[in-house]
């Protein structure tokens, strides 16, 4: 019983096996929470298939602006390194949702993306040595 609880990797590859073990957490959460939404409607008979994967009036900015900036987030980390390629993303995602380029948005969107991702580099890149991309 004791193996079952023990994982043989070495500490450098301990960053392979979280994102998995969150992807079949978040799984079985998806899972519960349609099955008990299937449930609930089942109960009050309500109970149609109507698929729609956005409502009627999504800020169709937002969620292509979204993908496109994720997407040049990924292609440019093996470029340009994790920190430049955070902060840019993140200021440029912020101003994004803010929705207005004034000063104020700008200056609130550099500071929280500065602080972020310094934060993330330092606590999981030099506290816990984790290889980040």
């Amino acid at each position: 019983m004791t193996d079952f609880f023990t994982i043989e990797l070495s500490y450098s590859n301990y960053h392979l096996i979280f994102p998995k073990i969150i992807a079949s957490i978040l799984i079985m959460i998806g899972i519960v929470l349609l099955v008990t939404s299937l449930i609930k409607k089942w109960k009050a008979k309500k109970l149609r298939f109507q698929f729609k994967f956005f409502s009627e009036n999504y800020d169709k900015v937002k969620i292509y602006g979204t993908i496109i900036l994720l997407i040049v987030y990924v292609l440019t980390l093996e470029i340009i390194g994790f920190v430049p390629a955070s902060i840019i993303f993140m200021v440029l995602v912020t101003l994004l949702y803010i929705g207005n380029i004034k000063k104020k948005s700008i200056t609130v969107s550099i500071t929280n993306s500065l602080a972020t991702t310094i934060v993330i580099w330092y606590v999981f890149g030099q506290l816990f040595d984790i290889t980040l991309p």
